[in-house]
């Protein structure tokens, strides 16, 4: 069977080998020059090719590599959680009181009772003291020093006297320093 043989336009085969050309041809000055020649040698030109798109030159980028950090008005997370403020009926449900036992130059004994004025037994308590001047805690029996911060002393309960029932007490005593006079008391039951 004879099939027709497809022609070629030789136009067609420079353009399209120009197309693929285009993005190596140095530039659009060279390539008609090239036309030119061709022209002047007699033979038919082809057709001058212009690339329909031409990168841009990369712009140099105003943004630093590395880009200082914004500074935040505070820190994300907070550093100080607050202090937990005891709801007037755990304040309510305990109380203390200070006895002096006997005293002699430069030193004294003491007695706090601390007593549960609420209606559910208490599981811990504390006292704080507020000591006036010149006056130190030296020993103390039936509870235990937590911390001593500016004249405020922070005592805690044994481990066999912490649980109160209601309207009942407990007592601890101390040996002071200083004048026999009585600090300020401030109970917190847990």
């Amino acid at each position: 069977m004879n099939r027709p043989r497809p022609r070629f336009r030789p136009g067609l085969l420079v353009l399209a080998g120009a197309l693929l050309l285009a993005p190596v041809a140095p530039s659009l000055a060279s390539a008609a020059t090239a036309a030119e020649a061709a022209g002047a040698a007699g033979a038919a030109a082809p057709p001058a090719v212009v690339p329909a798109w031409t990168p841009a030159p990369p712009t140099p980028s105003t943004t630093p590599m590395n880009p200082t950090p914004t500074p935040t008005t505070g820190p994300p997370y907070p550093t100080d959680y607050p202090t937990p403020t005891p709801t007037p009926t755990t304040a309510l449900r305990c109380s203390a009181t200070w006895r002096l036992v006997s005293d002699w130059p430069g030193a004294f004994h003491a007695e706090v009772t601390v007593r549960n004025t609420g209606t559910s037994p208490m599981a811990r308590w504390a006292v704080r003291l507020t000591l006036p001047e010149g006056q130190g805690v030296r020993d103390i029996w039936n509870a235990t020093i937590s911390s001593t911060i500016d004249g405020v002393v922070t005592i805690g309960n044994a481990e066999w006297n912490g649980r109160i029932a209601p309207g009942a007490s407990t007592a601890f005593g101390m040996i002071g320093t200083g004048p026999a006079t009585a600090p300020t008391l401030s109970c917190i039951a847990v």
